[in-house]
């Protein structure tokens, strides 16, 4: 829900930038200095900028994502879409796997620590231990 209100709010204000930079009915457009240089493209320049890739995924009742770059430790951030309690397992390599029970609508993160450590399999189950 947050995220909807914070693109919400991000869409309001770029509109509200354009209408008010926008010339009024019948004045003479003024010529305005270059524009700022374009945003960077996706590649591999984004990620010496520490620009990371996300991976996102859901099962029946969870929504997760977790970042790739894997150095020194991953976090997966969790969010329990149904209104009923449920565990998810997250398998990571070279970390300590993680069983979390999760109430009916509320959300979390796990962070895991290790050398390079990667996610390997994210799975909902119905019980943990």
């Amino acid at each position: 829900m947050r995220t909807r209100v914070k693109a919400a709010l991000a869409m309001a204000s770029t509109a509200a930038a354009l209408f008010t930079h926008a010339p009024a009915a019948g004045a003479t457009p003024v010529t305005a200095a270059p524009a700022a240089p374009a945003a960077p493209a996706a590649g591999p320049a984004t990620a010496a900028l520490g620009v990371l890739d996300v991976n996102r995924g859901k099962t029946r009742c969870f929504s997760y994502s977790f970042g790739d770059d894997g150095t020194t430790s991953v976090t997966v951030y969790f969010h329990n879409r149904c209104k009923h309690s449920r565990g998810i397992k997250i398998r990571v390599a070279q970390a300590k796997d993680a069983c979390i029970w999760v109430r009916g609508g509320d959300y979390d993160k796990k962070k895991f620590k290790g050398p390079h450590p990667t996610v390997q399999s994210i799975r909902e189950v119905s019980h943990c231990g």
